[in-house]
């Protein structure tokens, strides 16, 4: 048996979305909602939290332990303008890059039939 000291979080997100649907909206007046059945019951939890597993990120969570590490190692005061770069950012940044090579290299032509037309590469002289 192996003993580990990582620090490990696990989060429930059906419970997660409950207790904060009912932090959001506990101003609100929605009994007669809930009696009716039109309030959040398991199966709009569970719908939510299914879309969260696909679209949830961590960008917080990230900046939060970044900030951390960066502020143990005391350089928050040195580079405060350091960031970490989002992963759609340095996508993006990539996606410009091979654009910018392709069209160096490249050109589109269109081929053409009776039925159909099409447009294809073509290398540049």
């Amino acid at each position: 048996m192996a003993i580990y000291d990582d620090v490990k979080i696990t989060i429930n997100l059906n419970e997660l979305v409950e207790i904060r649907a009912k932090l959001l909206t506990q101003y609100e007046n929605y009994a007669s909602k809930i009696v009716e059945g039109e309030y959040l019951d398991e199966n709009d939890v569970d719908r939510i939290a299914s879309g969260l597993r696909d679209t949830l990120t961590w960008d917080t969570l990230y900046q939060m332990v970044d900030e951390a590490v960066l502020e143990y190692l005391d350089l928050n005061e040195k580079n405060p303008s350091r960031t970490i770069e989002t992963i759609e950012t340095t996508l993006e940044k990539e996606k410009k890059e091979r654009e910018k090579e392709f069209k160096k290299n490249f050109e589109m032509v269109d081929l053409v039939s009776s039925s159909w037309t099409i447009q294809v590469p073509r290398r540049k002289n």
